[in-house]
């Protein structure tokens, strides 16, 4: 019994006249008579739909692949032209505003090099010797 039929079985126990709906179709022979047996009395509309369910299983045929005839798997490119570039874009000025990063290369690191880098963390508080109080 798969997962399919459980879910049934439980669900039969709300109401069992949908499993078999599910299963056989709200107009067949079994659908009837399971909604006749429910009226008749919860159990035996309960006892019906769990044989329906058991009846007929949940089936999963795959269809296996045949290898010998030749199927393979095709890929497909959408586009193969380049694309296309972005128009330029125009900033009114450009300052060197470094906000206290090293720039890494070319001729930004010759222009900031004269710059000291920041202070880390254990230089900064190297001389704060404060005692907080809890």
């Amino acid at each position: 019994m798969c997962s399919p039929d459980i879910f049934l079985g439980v669900l039969a126990i709300l109401f069992p006249p949908l499993p078999v709906w599910v299963k056989c179709g709200i107009c067949s022979t079994e659908s009837l008579l399971n909604f006749l047996l429910f009226l008749l009395g919860y159990i035996p509309g309960l006892l019906h739909a769990w044989y329906i369910i058991a009846k007929y299983p949940e089936s999963f045929e795959y269809e296996p692949l045949d290898h010998e005839q030749g199927r393979r798997v095709t890929y497909v490119v959408i586009s193969d032209s380049p694309r296309p570039s972005p128009p330029p874009q125009r900033h009114p000025q450009q300052h060197n505003i470094s906000y206290g990063t090293t720039s890494q290369g070319g001729s930004e690191a010759q222009a900031g090099s004269s710059q000291a880098c920041p202070p880390s963390y254990a230089e900064v508080v190297s001389g704060d010797h404060k005692i907080q109080n809890a």
